[in-house]
This record gives structure tokens, C-alpha cells and sequence, in this order.
């Protein structure tokens, strides 16, 4: 029993620390809101491109991306980045008229979004 309560915090300590450190993403959008779009679906979709732009800026410090590989980049993330990217938030809005303006940011685990994109 002894062991047992000497082995556990050990275990715990371990799982904590073995997870990798999230990295902050930022990025913006500005997007013209369409006929047939309603207000939250736009708001959602200028969210969601401006942490695709935060993503691929991040990225882009971090390779060296020719033209090709930037456009490559670019679709890959677009089906992917909802499950790369926890806590998106909204730090600034504007909307005026039809045209909505996002400054968001999320969090980013490098090691699973290089995986998921097949990057080193």
C-alpha cells in the first residue's frame, strides 16, 4: 500500500508534464457579408478565416514556404484548423454595414498541428 501511494504522484506528475506547451496564434480578417448570409454565420466565418491567417503566419515564421507550398498550406488548414485550435476568441470586432473586421486569437499545440500537416 505503501508503494502505491509513493508510485501515483509520481504517474500524475509525469502526465502533467508530458503534455507540449500550447503556442498563441493571432490573426484578422475582414470579410463583406453576402446576400443570403445572416450576421453570426458571417461573424463565424471572418472567425474562423482570421485563425487560419494567425495559423499560417505562425507557420510561416517557423518554415520557409515557397508561393506553392503557402497556397497548399493554405487548403489544408481550412478543413482542419477547428481541430487544431482550442479556445478561439474574439479580441477586437467592427462591423459596419455589410463589412465585418475580426482580430481573433486561439491556441496552438505545434507538435499536432506539424503532425496533422505533415510538417517536421
Amino acid at each position: 500500500m505503501t508503494y502505491i501511494k509513493l508510485i501515483m504522484p509520481l504517474i500524475m506528475i509525469n502526465i502533467a508534464l508530458a503534455q507540449s506547451p500550447t503556442v498563441t496564434v493571432k490573426g484578422s480578417h475582414t470579410l463583406t457579408q453576402g446576400d443570403g448570409v445572416g450576421i453570426y454565420e458571417a461573424v463565424d466565418l471572418c472567425l474562423k478565416q482570421a485563425i487560419i491567417n494567425g495559423v499560417f503566419d505562425y507557420l510561416n515564421t517557423k518554415h520557409d514556404f515557397d508561393d506553392d507550398q503557402k497556397k497548399n498550406l493554405l487548403k489544408k488548414l481550412d478543413p482542419i484548423i477547428e481541430m487544431c485550435v482550442t479556445e478561439p476568441s474574439i479580441m477586437n470586432q467592427l462591423i459596419d454595414g455589410n463589412t465585418i473586421s475580426i482580430q481573433a486569437e486561439g491556441q496552438v499545440d505545434p507538435m499536432i498541428l506539424n503532425s496533422i500537416l505533415g510538417l517536421e
